[in-house]
């Protein structure tokens, strides 16, 4: 049996997540990814008290438990998975979608319904009978459709899929301007990598214990501590940022409050800016047409303010207001639409090349001439002059 602190320790652990849990699935307004956390924590605390009704000392006298962890390790990946998802997408809707994730769960609690069906007694020979064999896997075709084995290889698969996929979102988020913030002022980020690390220590363990050495029908599946640690340090990261309990606070820290409406005055302000950088706008168009400067490889934004007295950051807004392109993109469909009509001579693809042709066009080289002519007519020059040609 196990000691008394140890005991304690157990009961301790999963009364907590029961009532972290319960805490997070009832509070009113709460986030999606409370509620996956919520779901979690409750498992757990189920799992905690399963495991100690599981050793070798209690299955006999409570064997309710028994095959009863197995369906539930299929749910830790996608809720894992999940609760990622949503810590970095706190405003997201939960998604109908990720259900599907849960089919592996519902196949093997469908398989193992006959023994939770059958009688105290017949659950108490099965495990007498498997106990005698000496390999936690050994199980009757009469009450499963697969060799657990084949579970844990599944297992583990889905755990190393949703693992790579955990990573993927998290190194996508990281890389976005915009939540670059989180990352000075922020410690969400270490929450995450705390996650991570447990993951890929249960990955190991899985793939060492079961695949590589087969170690794992010689004893209880301890994977579950796994778990319980992974929970543990949920458990006292929140102790330790309890301000993460208000899940709005979580919302507002990741992602930054909602801006605030805008008033009459700044409306007004912001319609009279746009009018000016659209007048901008065309003024620039206008230079363009009347002085063939888009022509000069060393124009620039920068350039073209020298030149025309406006500030040079003013050119790219406004251009992106009326066109939606950038300033580069802008004065190279200009060179473009010039090549385009010089094409009316016959004479001018015969007696020039493209090296010509793009430096005459105001490219600096074949390659920013390819790579914009690419970008704007989905084809090389050398393709668009042959279909000119023929």
């Amino acid at each position: 049996m196990l000691n008394v602190g140890s005991l304690y320790a157990f009961s301790l652990v999963s009364s907590l997540c029961v009532l972290f849990g319960l805490n997070f699935l009832f509070r009113k307004g709460n986030l999606v990814v409370a509620k996956v956390l919520a779901v979690q924590f409750l498992l757990l605390g189920y799992l905690m008290v399963a495991a100690y009704f599981l050793l070798p000392e209690n299955i006999i006298e409570t064997p309710y438990f028994f095959r009863t962890l197995a369906p539930l390790f299929y749910t830790f990946p996608p809720l894992n998975f999940m609760f990622m998802w949503h810590l970095l997408h706190p405003r997201a809707k939960f998604n109908k979608k990720h259900l599907f994730f849960f089919i592996p769960f519902l196949i093997q609690l469908v398989e193992n319904a006959p023994f939770y069906l059958s009688s105290k007694q017949t659950k108490i020979e099965e495990i007498k009978w498997m106990l005698g064999q000496g390999d936690y896997f050994a199980f009757s075709e009469r009450f499963m459709w697969f060799d657990p084995i084949c579970h844990v290889y599944a297992k583990f698969a889905m755990y190393l899929i949703f693992y790579v996929a955990m990573v993927y979102y998290y190194i996508r988020f990281r890389r976005a301007k915009e939540n670059q913030i989180l990352f000075q002022k922020g410690s969400f980020h270490y929450w995450i990598i705390g996650v991570f690390v447990f993951r890929i220590c249960t990955i190991y363990y899985i793939w060492y214990t079961f695949i590589f050495t087969d170690n794992g029908k010689a004893s209880f599946i301890p994977i579950d501590y796994l778990l319980i640690a992974e929970f543990v340090f949920h458990l006292f990261y929140l102790a330790v940022n309890p301000k993460l309990l208000d899940v709005q606070i979580l919302a507002e820290q990741l992602k930054g409050q909602e801006p605030e409406p805008k008033t009459e005055q700044e409306i007004v302000r912001a319609e009279k800016e746009d009018e000016r950088l659209l007048a901008l706008a065309d003024k620039v168009e206008e230079y363009f047409k009347t002085t063939e400067v888009f022509l000069n490889s060393q124009l620039s934004a920068e350039l073209l303010g020298s030149l025309t007295g406006h500030p040079h950051r003013m050119i790219g807004q406004a251009i992106k207001l009326k066109h939606n392109i950038s300033f580069r993109d802008f004065l190279n469909n200009y060179r473009i639409a010039y090549i385009e009509e010089q094409l009316a001579n016959p004479d001018f693809l015969a007696k020039s090349s493209i090296e010509a042709i793009a430096e005459a066009s105001g490219f600096g080289s074949r390659q920013s001439f390819y790579t914009a002519f690419r970008k704007a007519k989905g084809c090389t020059p050398k393709e668009y002059f042959s279909s000119k040609i023929g």
